[in-house]
This record gives C-alpha cells, sequence and structure tokens, in this order.
C-alpha cells in the first residue's frame, strides 16, 4: 500500500480537478487553435480509401488478441451511433434515430455531446483503416535524406474505456470511491496501429498510440513480421491500448501525463510518477472483425465535439474524433513515427530527451534529431537478414 502522503496527494488532486471540470469551457482539447491551423493546410479528403488502396489495407491488417473475458471490438456506426442521442452545440437534444449523417452535420460545433446509451445487444467487430502519404525527411550527415512513405492506420473501436489494470490497490480503491475503473469515459476510438511501408511497399516500422504516448517499432528488430504480413497485437486489460504480442501475461509501465517529461521517464523507467500506473496485456483470442474505410473528414475522426457522455472528472467524457489524438505539431504521420521512437533504456535515447528538455522545444524537435538514429537503425535491418515469425 501506498504512504498516506500519497493518498492525501491523489484526493487533493482529484479534488482540484473536480473543481476545474466544473468551472471548464465546456469544450474539449479539439479546440487547441493550432489544430484548426493544422487543418486549414491540411485540410482532410472527403473519400474513402480506393479500392487499391482497400486491398492494401486488407493485406496488412493487424490480428488484434483479446485478453479473457474482454468485451470486444464494436462497430463504431453500427454499434455505438444509434445506441444514443445528441445534444447539440446550443444544448439541445435532437429527436432519433441517431446516424452517421445526422453526425456529420454537427461534427464543427465544439459542445455538441454525444451519450451511449448502450441496448446490451452483440455488437459488430469492426476496424477502420486509413491511407496516407508523406515524403519523410531523416536529418542524416552529410546532408539529409527524404524519402516517400505510405502509413497504413487502423483504429479498433471499443465501446468504454477503463483506467490501466496494474494500478496499484490503493489506487483502485482511491478511484473506486468517485468512479469505475473499468468505465472511465464512454468510447475508445484512439486506440490505433500505424503501419509505415517505405517506397517498395515493404513495411518499415510500427507506431502503437498507448494512452497520451504513441510508441514506434522497426520491424526486424522490436517487433518481428509474420509471414502473411499480419502484425499480432494485443488488447490491454480494462484500458484496450495495444502492444506487440507476447504469448504470456505481461506488464508494460505506462504514464497519462504526454510530453517530453513523461517520454523521458518511459526510456528511463526513473522517478515513476504520482499519476503512472501499468497497463497489463495477455492476449490469447484473436478478434474476428471487419475491415470499414470511412472518408478522413468523417465525423468519426473530425468530431470536435465529445463522442461520448459529458462527466464532471478531467478525462472523463467521451473523446473528440480519432483525428485529435496527437496535439497539432505531431500530425504529420511521419513526425509521429519519428517523435515516438525510442527504446527503453537506451542511453542515446535519453541523451537526446535530455537536451530537447533542456532546449524547451518538445517533441518536434526530439522527432528531428531521432530521425537520423532512426534511418540509420532502419538501413542497418535493411542490410541483415529480416526476422519473419510463423
Amino acid at each position: 500500500m501506498g504512504s498516506v502522503t500519497e493518498r492525501i496527494t491523489v484526493l487533493l488532486v482529484a479534488a482540484v480537478l473536480a473543481l476545474a471540470a466544473g468551472c471548464g469551457r465546456g469544450v474539449n482539447f479539439s479546440q487547441d487553435p493550432d489544430f484548426a491551423a493544422y487543418f486549414r493546410q491540411h485540410p482532410p479528403g472527403g473519400t474513402a480509401a480506393d479500392p487499391a488502396d482497400q486491398a492494401l489495407l486488407r493485406r496488412f491488417r493487424p490480428r488484434f488478441m483479446l485478453p479473457p473475458g474482454h468485451p470486444g471490438l464494436i462497430d463504431f456506426y453500427v454499434d455505438y451511433i444509434p445506441e444514443g442521442h445528441l445534444i447539440d452545440g446550443t444544448g439541445h437534444r435532437l429527436p432519433g434515430p441517431m446516424t452517421r449523417d445526422v453526425l456529420n452535420a454537427h461534427k464543427n460545433e465544439p459542445r455538441a455531446v454525444f451519450v451511449h446509451e448502450p441496448s446490451g445487444r452483440p455488437a459488430t467487430a469492426t476496424v477502420y483503416g486509413r491511407v496516407d502519404r508523406e515524403l519523410v525527411t531523416f536529418e542524416t550527415k552529410p546532408s539529409p535524406v527524404t524519402r516517400p512513405f505510405t502509413f497504413l492506420t487502423y483504429h479498433a473501436v471499443f465501446r468504454t474505456s477503463g483506467l490501466p489494470a496494474g494500478l496499484l490497490p490503493w489506487q483502485e480503491r482511491l478511484i473506486g470511491l468517485v468512479a469505475p475503473p473499468a468505465d472511465w469515459h464512454q468510447l475508445d476510438h484512439f486506440t490505433s496501429a500505424m503501419l509505415a511501408l517505405d517506397n517498395e511497399g515493404e513495411p518499415v516500422a510500427l507506431t502503437i498510440q498507448q494512452h497520451n504516448h504513441m510508441h514506434t517499432y522497426l520491424f526486424g528488430r522490436d517487433v518481428g513480421l509474420p509471414s502473411d504480413g499480419r502484425v499480432v497485437l494485443d488488447v490491454a486489460i480494462r484500458s484496450n491500448e495495444l502492444y506487440p504480442h507476447v504469448p504470456a501475461r505481461t506488464t508494460h509501465q505506462m504514464i497519462a501525463t504526454p510530453g517530453a517529461v513523461s517520454l523521458r521517464y518511459l526510456i528511463s523507467g526513473e522517478r515513476r510518477a504520482l499519476l503512472s500506473a501499468d497497463d497489463i496485456t495477455e492476449g490469447v483470442t484473436a478478434a474476428e472483425y471487419r475491415l470499414e474505410f470511412l472518408p478522413p473528414n468523417d465525423a468519426f475522426y473530425m468530431f470536435q465535439g465529445f463522442l461520448g457522455k459529458r462527466r464532471r472528472l478531467p478525462g472523463r467524457s467521451g473523446p473528440p474524433g480519432a483525428s485529435y489524438n496527437v496535439p497539432a505539431a505531431l500530425k504529420p504521420r511521419g513526425r509521429q513515427m519519428l517523435a515516438f521512437y525510442w527504446r527503453e533504456g537506451n542511453a542515446g535515447d535519453l541523451e537526446r530527451i535530455d537536451a530537447v528538455l533542456a532546449s524547451d522545444r518538445g517533441l518536434p524537435e526530439f522527432a528531428r534529431v531521432q530521425s537520423a538514429v532512426f534511418y540509420h537503425d532502419w538501413q542497418a535491418i535493411r542490410a541483415a537478414p529480416a526476422i519473419r515469425t510463423p
């Protein structure tokens, strides 16, 4: 059990956060002005993946391994949106039924709230896939190198999101006094896996969203690629976060607060933060699912309001659309891949993140300085025999 000081601190933090939530502006982080600027410069497209890209997404679709007793994946537009009601940006409840068209008509209203009211009927497991293409520059010496990449992003969808299953007992008891840890907020659709393909169509890296951070793994060293091209991922108990599959119950250290400081903790494991907790995976059952394709400007990605019930404690209200998953400065796919390319306990990565912290330039700067490391490691793997798993 934690110390009395720890427990008092958590209670005080919870009280302050609850007060702040009650005094909020009624909008979420989608209203950061940097997002508006980014999407003006990079307007999301209005068409879903074409047949060739759909075939590409099907070819590399991941396998998701569920832990015992997990309720499984759902379909956003079949299981989630039809079961609930929408309160528009002016505070008026819209008459049902709820449809994709209705949700999209209100996607630009930051005060709109969709409240999910589950019926309990069986769900249709669905993953949403999209394709993005970018030029990625690596700050190599003596001169930078630019390469074209294709990014395949897969969003698994879950009805609710819980807190990590590795909460300490005293944390679990304290949090349970104010909210159920297994139902922290409605809807989990930031749970994504992004595969980076090079100009020859070969998988290079896997970037997985894990809470408010991501983690990039190189194929052939950090994670193996099965012969059919379908990487295997574990869905964490209760939190739904994704991790490379391990055929045993496994603990993963994690922290909720995003930024370079928390990334330093993930690399070093030093000075565990009070609000950190461990995810636990035990992937035993492969989820059967269908793959669907939505245009990047769909409400699934671009809804500015709340896609779940408003709740008083911060972090308990429903999220905005899936494209608000990282700060606007990290929205380019290549930058995400590089900013979250780090290895636990790696002295060089730790030295570079410490330099970024000292300069106060944040994760975009880490992406820049880390890009040469990524490129060197990628080229070294290309020159070595590939690691393939059955």
